[in-house]
């Protein structure tokens, strides 16, 4: 394998995304994309709140722990006057069956709707009613963020994979396809010269939208690892757009299918109950947004971690597996 003819196909590949406005739109709509999400974000500290309950309320301190820092103390009214000192302390005291919250009147209002969100999920003793998640530090990270994070990332994996498919539809409508079949480029230095661009612009995106959503602390070790390994479903994808669309239009339309299949199970997980998300095992990209979504809120174990950059292996593996026809059949115009 000659690595200077696969950098020469990255290269251009580099130049047709410049030309092409479309390809520039591609590149540069996660970024807006990222943008927007920050501004509609409340701030992680906006967030953040104590709970204040009776010591004679042990269980709901216990339950109340789950979503926020609980603080105990010995009597109704040391519990008020814990509220009445400020910092987003709210009160919770059990009274005929009710669940009271003391409040000092000036909490912000994502403190509010996190304490009635808090109360909601222990009345009904579903965790899942409660769709935000915490940081090693105690920070609340906001639902929007990481709807948002997780889904800039992996809208740039599918992103990623539509450059490649545009390149070589390019390539098959200006009649450079044939002069590729003259050249000594091999089957595997066109596969790896056309995927770098697939796998360096999601990590270029991810490690910018770590930047502009301001996460500190974040493992992009971690980050990197899950970008390259998933952007390997946008190649693939990339490939099968490219040799089954005849014409950019066509290509159009099939980048609008592939990215509602890949991106569908990463919306509908978002708000489903964890105990009902097995019916996308089947989806690399929810096993990505698994993933993502332990490293924004540093859950991400490396064993637990390992076991899901496997899953999405596998699954694109067998993805790849569904296509390999399509995709060989149509790359047999290359000199292999």
């Amino acid at each position: 394998m000659n690595v200077r003819r696969v950098l020469n196909i990255f290269k251009l590949d580099t130049l047709n995304s410049r030309r092409d406005k479309v390809m520039i739109y591609t590149l540069l709509a996660p970024i807006i994309l990222t943008i927007v999400f920050k501004l509609i974000s409340p701030d992680f500290q906006s967030l953040s709140i104590d709970f204040v309950v009776p010591e004679n309320a042990a269980k709901l301190a216990v339950q109340l722990d789950r979503y926020a820092n609980v603080e105990q103390v010995g009597s109704i009214q040391e519990m008020k006057d814990a509220v009445a000192r400020g910092d987003d302390r709210i009160g919770v005291y059990e009274s005929e069956g009710k669940y009271v919250l003391v409040m000092q009147g000036d909490e912000s209002p994502q403190a509010r709707e996190l304490a009635e969100l808090a109360i909601s999920a222990v009345l009904e003793g579903d965790t899942s009613l409660i769709n935000i998640d915490f940081s090693d530090n105690g920070r609340v990270i906001p639902p929007i963020t990481l709807f948002g994070f997780s889904f800039v990332v992996i809208l740039s994996f599918t992103l990623g994979g539509f450059i490649i498919g545009f390149s070589i539809i390019e390539e098959k409508e200006s009649g450079a396809m044939r002069a590729l079949m003259v050249t000594p480029i091999s089957k595997a230095e066109f596969l790896l010269g056309r995927s770098i661009m697939g796998i360096s612009v999601p990590i270029v995106h991810a490690l910018l939208a770590v930047l502009i959503f301001a996460i500190g602390g974040l493992d992009i070790l971690k980050l990197i690892m899950v970008t390259v390994v998933s952007s390997v479903i946008g190649i693939v994808m990339g490939f099968l757009i490219g040799v089954m669309s005849s014409s950019q239009m066509t290509g159009l339309a099939n980048m609008k299918i592939s990215v509602l299949l890949l991106l569908m199970p990463v919306m509908i997980a978002f708000v489903l109950p964890e105990n009902r998300q097995f019916i996308f095992y089947w989806s690399p990209t929810y096993w990505s947004f698994a993933a993502l979504k332990d490293i924004l809120t540093r859950n991400a174990e490396w064993g637990g971690f390992l076991l899901q950059l496997l899953w999405i292996s596998l699954t694109t593996g067998l993805l790849f597996l569904l296509m390999r026809g399509k995709i060989k059949s149509g790359l047999k115009t290359y000199q292999s």
